[in-house]
């Protein structure tokens, strides 16, 4: 797909380009993901926001100098990029907002903080969200980043801006959700990968070339040929998926399966419902990040939600499988996928869970498990 090439080539810049940009003074926000940050508020204060989703073997070993083995490999991952200085998502950032999401984030938040060479910016999110207390308290908060961003660029982020940012990346979702709902077909014309790496690019490019980007890629996926193998179908579940850990296509595709649609909290741009760009922007951006969208593990009293939307997934994605994929210590989601595997086999649907801390060893045995899984679904007796 040359839209692909056009978006590669895009991002293979884009480092430089902020370069540039920073050096006229432009501000680099830099936020951990979970998609619990309005990128419209950045947008509209005349910065520019860069999800931090990088992830490695070597940099989640580059933490354990400030964090211990027992946090997940992608929060340590988020200090050793630090740490290491050579990825420029990373160096050029003029702040930090840190999202009080899962455990694991926060801490690694802490740890820049102590370290005292970036300001960082703490965005309460309540953990769960059944009265108006919480929303209203995550609308103070926004209004406070909001504050801190015009301090920080000397802009006046007035409700016009953001109104229209919204509208941007309500665009932006409105056209993740046409691809993703074009994989519900057999053999869809996009991959898992592919999309995958849209997703990723929407968080560290700019909005405008991402929106014109996915305009002209639903056209040359309308007059695509589909390929005409018709593979087990698999749903990819997860707390997150990162720049840097895309073995898992690979491995599926290799096995003989095809994964065809993600449930993923951290590293997937939510798409499935768009912001309500009408009255009080804040409650609208409120609303829209946190209550009108399938939450992440670390909500309580979110586990029935997320299963119900899985269900809906396989039924309308024609599922044959289910990945739960998960890294090392993520102590959330490990405890959930008890209760999500169980509802599982209740319904006669295969789970096959696997957990890597992105090292050789852990891809080693993830690739043999899968190829059993496969095997499974194809109607095989070998044992995932």
């Amino acid at each position: 797909m040359a839209e692909m090439g056009d978006i590669v080539s895009y991002m293979k810049n884009r480092p430089l380009e902020l370069k540039r940009a920073k050096e006229k003074g432009i501000k680099i926000v830099g936020y951990f993901p979970g998609n619990y940050v309005p990128e419209e508020i950045i947008y509209a204060a005349g910065a520019v926001p860069v999800c931090l989703i990088h992830a490695s073997q070597v940099t989640a070993q580059a933490g354990l100098a400030m964090m211990p083995q027992v946090i997940c490999p992608f929060a340590r991952a988020q200090l050793g990029e630090r740490l290491l200085k050579e990825n420029p998502y990373y160096s050029l950032l003029d702040i930090l907002v840190a999202p009080i999401t899962c455990q694991h984030l926060k801490k690694a938040a802490e740890i820049w903080e102590y370290s005292g060479d970036l300001d960082i910016f703490k965005l309460g999110v309540p953990h769960q969200y059944g009265s108006d207390f919480e929303v209203e308290y995550y609308i103070e908060r926004l209004r406070a980043l909001r504050d801190r961003l015009g301090s920080l660029t000397g802009t006046k982020v007035a409700d016009e801006k953001i109104g229209k940012a919204i509208e941007i990346y309500n665009r932006m979702r409105r056209l993740f959700k046409e691809i993703s709902l074009m994989r519900s077909i057999p053999s869809s014309a996009i991959n898992a990968a592919d999309f995958v790496k849209l997703n990723h690019a929407s968080f560290q490019a700019d909005p405008i070339f991402i929106v014109k980007s996915l305009e002209n890629i639903i056209v040359s996926l309308k007059n695509r040929k589909p390929p005409t193998k018709v593979r087990p179908r698999i749903l990819l579940i997860g707390p997150n998926l990162s720049i840097g850990d895309e073995t898992i296509f690979n491995m599926v595709t290799e096995a003989g399966g095809e994964i065809v649609i993600e449930e993923i909290c951290e590293g997937i741009r939510y798409y499935w419902s768009e912001v309500e760009n009408r009255g009080d922007v804040f409650e609208s951006l409120a609303r829209g990040y946190l209550v009108d969208r399938i939450p992440c593990a670390y909500i309580r009293d979110s586990a029935r939600k997320r299963l119900d939307f899985a269900l809906g997934l396989i039924r309308d994605f024609n599922i044959s499988g289910v990945i739960w994929y998960e890294v090392l210590g993520c102590e959330t989601y490990d405890s959930e996928s008890y209760f999500f595997t169980g509802e599982m086999r209740k319904r006669g649907i295969p789970v096959l869970i696997l957990e890597s801390d992105y090292s050789a060893s852990s891809t080693g045995q993830m690739r043999t498990r899968i190829e059993a899984f496969m095997e499974i679904l194809r109607g095989g007796t070998s044992d995932a």
